[in-house]
């Protein structure tokens, strides 16, 4: 708007000027000089609007730009936010683990210390029936008849409690078995229950964010599916192993290709696999994971194949 102003105030001083020459009898404007002139001036205010419009687009990607990586540092920090969680709740259920052991620990030893005392009080029957019998030897000198009935009394009383005693110990010891066996096989079978969280589909929009087409986004995904597949075999063998270390380091590779690429399904997964095989040594809960990560690629699979 402004530059039409000024070339009508061009324009109109020009007007002025033909019409006072015309007025002074000086010669007439060459009317060619006058339109180069203008069309130059003209071309000057098409060239400042061109780098105007330059500058404009030029600052609009920088601010493009910025809000790219002003997103990337956003989920950054949301990854560490989860990554500082996950820790969180392994120190707390490392915590609880020590508490139940030290529970368990601290009710064997009592278990342990009243077996401990039962034996004391029988040594010590023992011992009060074995000063008996002394006493009632010595007393039964005089009486050699009497005191050999009342021994073999006293004896076969001592034998039937001594059976009494053991048959209660050993029926104690036969419940306390049973009451264990059955503890872990509860245990056994909440740990083979464990549900592992419901994930999400696989997502690759931070492909797309970061400048790529949605053809070309999915191209990415198609590479990583043989990849998670060429995995599958050697974390199945470390599984069979026991070999949680090599384990971790297997999905630790595929973690990060999945999560370059997008979130959701594998990628999650993947994540909390890795975390937790990082501490967690349970051969149920990682063949948990091995099996949802069959299940998640499968169903990427079939969402992109």
């Amino acid at each position: 708007m402004a530059a039409y102003i000024i070339l009508f105030i061009i324009f109109l001083i020009l007007v002025l000027l033909v019409y006072s020459e015309s007025k002074t009898t000086k010669p007439p404007v060459n009317k060619e000089e006058t339109k180069r002139k203008i069309d130059k001036a003209a071309e000057k205010r098409a060239a400042k609007k061109a780098a105007r419009t330059k500058a404009k687009e030029k600052a609009e990607l920088k601010k493009a730009t910025e809000l790219q990586k002003e997103r990337a540092r956003q989920r950054a920090e949301k990854e560490a936010r989860r990554t500082e969680e996950a820790r969180r709740n392994r120190e707390e259920e490392a915590r609880k683990k020590a508490e139940e052991k030290a529970a368990r620990e601290a009710s064997e030893a009592k278990e342990e210390a009243e077996k401990a005392a039962e034996k004391e009080a029988q040594r010590a029957e023992a011992e009060r029936k074995t000063l008996e019998e002394t006493e009632a030897k010595r007393k039964a000198q005089k009486e050699k008849a009497a005191r050999e009935t009342a021994q073999a009394e006293a004896k076969k009383q001592a034998e039937e409690e001594a059976q009494r005693i053991e048959a209660a110990r050993k029926a104690h010891e036969e419940a306390e078995a049973k009451r264990k066996a059955e503890e872990e096989e509860a245990a056994k079978k909440a740990k083979e229950a464990k549900a592992l969280p419901a994930y999400p589909d696989f997502d690759h929009s931070r492909l797309v964010e970061m400048g790529l087409s949605d053809e070309e986004a999915k191209d990415f995904v198609k590479e990583l599916i043989p990849q998670i597949e060429e995995q599958l075999p050697l974390i199945e063998k470390a599984l069979q192993e026991g070999d949680f270390h090599q384990m971790e380091r297997l999905t630790h590779s595929i973690k990060g290709s999945s999560t370059n690429i997008g979130t959701g399904g594998v990628a999650d997964l993947l994540v909390d696999c890795n975390t937790y095989l990082k501490t967690g040594t349970d051969p149920l809960i990682a063949k948990s994971y091995y099996k949802e990560l069959k299940i998640q690629l499968g169903n990427l699979k079939a969402q992109y194949l």
